[in-house]
């Protein structure tokens, strides 16, 4: 009996043998196009959301030039005014006008002369304001229409680069469809299931990412304040002002960020925030669908020179169900928040100078600025 039951066993033990490695052959080849058709998808998207800003641009365009049309009757008006206002002064008109005051026989008559002498002087200063606001209008017109073209521009380029790419990787998939599908049937269903993939992205999963990046913007702009010292629940060791004369350390672990954010919302249970060398993963499951963000912090600076510099968080890989969302995708979700961290909220003395993320510690090393 127990003979006979070994060799069933081992029987049972060299078909799994046999069929697991076939088995695993077939569902890599098809997740390798699933992860295809969920790429091609997404640049689809984008070529929608190109497609819309170039409707905007168009717009803005229009009415650009409309502005800069009109304005061109207002600037030669004033031109003609102001040009008479400054060949008066020019030729010396303004100065005999003040030799009327001279000519006045009683106080009431020169104050009736300086009265009329400075209305004119006051519509010689409206005219000249009134050209010097019209010419500024202009001006600004031509910026706006200028940079509304440009910006039209490289839509138009990046929409035709996209395309490009769309088309190549849709006949690539087409290509590699055909050549593992041996029926018509088993190509209908890796077009069916890069469909239910493509939809449960859409109706899931992108969703999903911005609730939890629109929660995660709104808790990292509290973040400087949460972690100052005095407040509740903040760690004084964390934080230390004074450690080299001017400079100062602000330190935050993972686990405590992983605190903090649930503090801050439920959602944030089903995600868990890691700190690795140069890197921050958060990744994990909720409602079915698996979830991962990984990114980087780096000090950055503003358009405006007076603004200080910041703590930029960059997303550089999202991931959905194991599959990889492409980087038009990851630039469009990280546009739509800000992930950034202030450290003048900590203190407005203090300057970001050099960020570090480390095995489950993030460092931020600022400055005295006084």
């Amino acid at each position: 009996m127990r003979t006979r039951l070994l060799t069933v066993l081992l029987l049972a033990a060299s078909c799994l043998s046999v069929l697991h490695p076939v088995a695993a052959e077939t569902a890599q080849p098809n997740r390798d196009l699933l992860q295809q058709g969920l790429t091609i998808f997404e640049i689809d998207q984008e070529l929608k959301r190109i497609e819309g800003l170039e409707s905007e641009l168009q717009v803005r365009i229009a009415k650009a030039e409309a502005d800069l049309a009109g304005s061109a009757g207002a600037v030669q008006t004033t031109r003609e005014h102001a040009a008479k206002v400054v060949r008066a002064y020019y030729m010396g008109d303004r100065d005999s006008l003040w030799m009327l005051l001279f000519s006045a026989r009683s106080f009431s008559d020169g104050l009736a002369i300086f009265e009329y002498l400075q209305m004119i002087l006051g519509n010689d200063r409206v005219a000249l304001t009134r050209h010097k606001e019209a010419y500024s209008k202009q001006a600004q017109y031509k910026q706006e229409l200028a940079e509304s073209g440009l910006a039209l521009q490289t839509a138009k380029r990046r929409f035709q680069d996209q395309r490009d790419k769309q088309i190549a990787l849709q006949a690539e998939l087409d290509k590699q469809v055909a050549a593992r599908a041996h029926s018509d049937a088993e190509a209908a269903t890796l077009q069916a299931q890069m469909l239910d993939l493509n939809r449960k992205w859409l109706e899931q999963g992108l969703p999903a990412f911005k609730a939890y990046l629109n929660e995660l913007a709104k808790a990292m702009q509290e973040l400087p304040q949460a972690m100052s010292p005095g407040t509740s629940g903040a760690k004084s060791k964390n934080l230390s002002l004074f450690d080299n004369g001017l400079n100062s350390t602000f330190q935050l672990t993972d686990s405590e960020l992983n605190d903090y954010l649930r503090s801050k919302h439920p959602m944030f249970q089903h995600l868990t925030f890691k700190f690795t060398t140069g890197k921050v993963i958060a990744s994990g499951s909720h409602e079915g669908m698996d979830l991962s963000v990984q990114g980087s912090y780096s000090i950055a600076y503003k358009e405006d020179p007076k603004a200080k510099p910041f703590i930029r968080f960059r997303i550089e890989e999202l991931s959905f169900n194991g599959f990889l969302l492409p980087s038009t995708t990851v630039e469009s979700l990280e546009k739509s928040v800000d992930l950034s961290i202030y450290p003048e909220k900590l203190a407005p003395v203090l300057q970001a100078t050099d960020v570090r993320l480390e095995e489950g510690v993030l460092r931020i090393v600022l400055k005295l600025v006084l």
